[in-house]
């Protein structure tokens, strides 16, 4: 068998191109290659997330003809023009600020060298700068936090053109000031989709207020169950020319919802002692994984107050719909977790097959959890299939199936082919999520794993009286 051209060493023992750039992901720095005339080689997917760059149609330009998210860029392109290797700044859009090096390489030919240009985000750098110096610890989980363990929506939007389709739509309903209700399983990412569309249109200076409505509201509007203490301001006095965020709006109790209800009806919030707050300019979002509509039936929650919250929908899928981002947020966890190592672990590619039949039914949050037992568990065993049995346990979480039925008017169309196609699918995703794979989900239904794999891609959301009314008169849905 062929060894590396240096067996000892990690980067250079790779025997093939593909493993090579396998390598290349484990590093915490963002690398593009350039030919010796200047076109893109290749570029590892921690490029892609701080430039905001597309890697498919990237390579095979030179940067200067290649677009990013970036100011500066234009500098670094003048940089290499000028066969300069000077470290350039780039700003992103969301204030971050990354460090481009530039740096010439040999290769055979002395005459034709290669560039690599090292993108470093300074985030990490601060990092890395405090936990050297002893510094409070607290700041290394507020940067892991905002780093690889939150969404890179630019990439996740390439990947998957539903996602793009969700993110979109949000952005238009901030844009209008539209109230916007996000439901989805647990897990499935709806707070970080709330904050991506409330910075969609905020400055770094708007406020973004989580209310938790499993708890007591009375913060939401000021109420002190004490009543000597001196008044505070409520959240959505907090929230003034921000975004309210009502996070599991469905456990807000009965009897608060008629509160509620007024703020968004009138834009008023009560005191306890009468006097009127005047909240001008308050964007809301709220969040459920639970059926509105069928708690309205049930007498749980106010119509009206349901309406005035959806007035823009949007459902989350699941991880088992969009599996394309599997692989993708895989290797984003454990960048994460191997800066923090000094040995980085790499994840066997017979686990990988098997996360990618898996159905996740924590979703996203069940991935990450998984990814961070696997560098545990693999520590003290060296049998695979014992890993893999300990860190992948399907269950069948109890009420999952009321959250996916999409949350929208007209979620009953009475007609039969949208009905069957919708009972279908719920029943193969409980299957998914009981047994823990597609290929074992088929076998348990009857069917080939082909069949299992096109129903579970395909889009079953039926179209409503008022969507085929809209239709007909040519209207354009937001």
């Amino acid at each position: 068998m062929q060894k590396g051209l240096w067996p000892e060493h990690p980067l250079f023992s790779a025997t093939s191109l593909g493993e090579a750039e396998r390598r290349l992901e484990s590093f915490d720095d963002g690398l593009i290659f350039l030919s010796p005339s200047g076109q893109i080689v290749h570029l590892n997917n921690e490029a892609t997330r701080q430039i905001g760059i597309d890697a498919a149609t990237a390579i095979g330009n030179t940067p200067a003809e290649v677009t990013t998210a970036c100011s500066g860029w234009h500098d670094l392109v003048a940089s290499l023009a000028a066969d300069r290797t000077a470290d350039v700044l780039l700003h992103r859009s969301d204030g971050r600020a990354i460090l481009a090096v530039p740096r010439r390489m040999p290769t055979q030919s002395a005459r034709d060298p290669i560039t690599m240009i090292l993108l470093r985000d300074l985030s990490g750098l601060d990092y890395r700068r405090s936990r050297a110096s002893g510094r409070n610890s607290g700041s290394r989980i507020q940067f892991l936090a905002e780093n690889r363990t939150r969404p890179d929506f630019a990439t996740q939007r390439q990947l998957n053109p539903e996602l793009h389709r969700i993110l979109s739509r949000g952005e238009r309903a901030m844009v209008q000031g539209a109230r916007i209700l996000i439901t989805g399983e647990s897990g499935v990412g709806k707070t970080e989709i709330a904050k991506f569309l409330h910075s969609t249109v905020a400055n770094a200076n708007d406020p973004f207020v989580v209310v938790n409505c499993a708890s007591s509201c009375n913060a939401l509007f000021g109420i002190d169950e004490d009543a000597s203490a001196t008044r505070r301001p409520s959240m959505i006095e907090q929230a003034e020319g921000g975004t309210l965020f009502l996070d599991e709006v469905g456990e807000i109790p009965r009897s608060e919802q008629a509160s509620l209800l007024g703020f968004l009806e009138y834009g008023l919030v009560t005191s306890e002692a009468g006097r009127q707050y005047r909240v001008a300019n308050v964007r809301v979002i709220a969040t459920t994984n639970r059926d509105l509509r069928q708690l309205v039936t049930d007498g749980k929650f106010r119509a009206d107050l349901y309406y005035r919250l959806a007035v823009v929908p949007i459902r989350v899928p699941a991880l088992r719909e969009i599996s394309a981002l599997i692989a993708h947020l895989i290797n984003r966890f454990l960048q994460t977790i191997n800066q923090r190592r000094q040995t980085p672990i790499m994840m066997p590619q017979r686990l990988r097959e098997r996360l990618l039949d898996y159905s996740f039914p924590g979703n996203i949050r069940e991935l990450l959890n998984i990814v961070q037992k696997l560098v545990i568990f693999m520590e003290d065993s060296c049998d695979l299939e014992e890993v893999i049995e300990d860190i992948l346990s399907p269950i069948d979480i109890p009420g999952l199936d009321g959250a996916l039925a999409p949350c929208f008017p007209g979620a009953s169309t009475f007609n039969l082919k949208c009905e069957v196609r919708r009972y279908e699918r719920g029943l193969i995703d409980k299957a998914i999520r009981v047994h823990g794979s597609k290929r074992k989900a088929a076998s348990a239904l009857g069917v080939d794993i082909g069949t299992i794999v096109r129903k579970t891609t395909g889009r079953y959301e039926p179209v409503s009286v008022n969507d085929e009314k809209l239709n007909k008169t040519g209207g354009n849905k937001l």
